[in-house]
This record gives structure tokens, sequence and C-alpha cells, in this order.
């Protein structure tokens, strides 16, 4: 397949998945991203999303044709680790799921790079790397030492994270305190800029008047008879 021809998959591919996500929920309202400026009116609405999707579309083909070096790795089972699901059991017998977009080889290097496809204009925590890391060192035996964002908005990488600062053991810890608190129903609003596009915002009781209100004194509690 040529790179034109490539390109113009890739776009008949886009739109016939944008068109199916809109016909599977008739009723569902377009939510509605990014701030509303004098350029866009109406924010980051359908309309930009179709739009601007090609372009996302164009600058990934760009960036890979730009960079022959750089495939995608196949596991040992020889699974190209595109949307590569991973399943990982912790030491309390949390379950964690999730699908990596990317797993990119070096081929002259022979080093393999997590990457996370984003179509944010910032930059996320090393976390969600830091996970992925753990789930291939899990699956695969593997450990993956570095890991990066390619951001759609740019068509760049995100400066490579090394992910050896984030052991599995610390990761690990880190959703067992997770899964503790959504167990016992502690949620504490982490309150700040990204509050205006949260997908949980409407389930929040410091945003939506419907949502339900934690009993704030419930931790002063003592046992009877302590002071």
């Amino acid at each position: 397949m040529s790179d034109d021809a490539a390109l113009i998959a890739g776009y008949e591919e886009f739109g016939n998945i944008f068109m199916q996500e809109l016909l599977k929920h008739p009723d569902v309202p377009w939510r509605t991203a990014g701030r509303k400026t004098k350029a866009l009116p109406n924010g980051e609405d359908k309309d930009w999303w179709a739009e601007e999707g090609l372009n996302m579309v164009r600058r990934y083909r760009e960036w890979r044709e730009a960079n022959p070096n750089i495939n995608i790795w196949h596991t040992p089972q020889g699974e190209p680790a595109i949307e590569l699901q991973v399943i990982v059991r912790l030491e309390d017998g949390t379950m964690v799921k999730g699908y990596i977009d990317r797993i990119y080889q070096d081929f002259e290097s022979g080093e393999l790079l997590i990457g996370d496809l984003k179509t944010g204009s910032k930059t996320p925590a090393p976390i969600q790397l830091a996970v992925y890391a753990m789930a291939v060192e899990q699956t695969f035996g593997i450990r993956i030492k570095y890991g990066a964002y390619w951001m759609a908005r740019e068509g760049t990488l995100s400066t490579p994270i090394d992910l050896d600062k984030y052991p599995s053991s610390m990761v690990s810890r880190w959703l067992r305190d997770t899964n503790k608190a959504l167990s016992l129903g502690i949620f504490t609003p982490h309150v700040g800029m990204a509050c205006g596009w949260c997908g949980l915002r409407d389930n929040c009781y410091i945003w939506a008047d419907d949502a339900p209100t934690p009993d704030f004194n419930d931790d002063l509690n003592t046992a009877e008879g302590s002071e």
C-alpha cells in the first residue's frame, strides 16, 4: 500500500468509527471539550473533532514515516502490541485490566518504548505508563525502561520517562491503596483546573447539586469509652 493510500485508509477508518459512535448513541448529547473562545465559540464540539480528528490521523502517519527505525513490537506469542490487553493480579488478589495503545521497538538499538496516544493538550502524569510497565513485566517477564505519550495535537512524542523510577512494588502499592479507598467509599475530590472537563464531575459533590454528600464528621467517631 502506498503512503497516500495508507493515509486515505486511515481517514476512512476514522470517519467510519466516528459515525458509528454517533449512530450508536443518537440520544446522548455530545459533550463539548475545551474552552469556548472567539476562534471556537462552540468549544471543541462535534464538528471540531470531525475535522481535527483527521489532522491527528495525518500527524501520526507523518510521525511514523519520519521515524522508520521505530515500529510496533510483537509479543513473544507474535501478537502486535497495538491496543494490547494486559491483566495483572496485585498482591491482595485485586485484578487490574488495561489496554496498552502501543509498544514500540527501535530496531537500531532494540529498545522498547511504551506509548500512549493522547488527544488532550497537556501531558499526563507518568502513573499510567508505570502501570503498563508493571503489566508487561508480569505478563511477559520483560521490564520496559521507557514510556512516553504521543501528543496528537502537536504530532510529537513527549520526553521519554524513565519508568525504573516507578518499580512494580511501588505501583502495586498505589493501586492497592486506591482499591481500599474505593471499597471503603472514600472519595477525596482533587479540586483544580481539570475539574472543568472531568468525566466524573456530574457525580462529584463539589460540583453536582444532586450528588450524594458524605458525612464529613464520620471519621471523628471514637470507640465507646475512649477520649
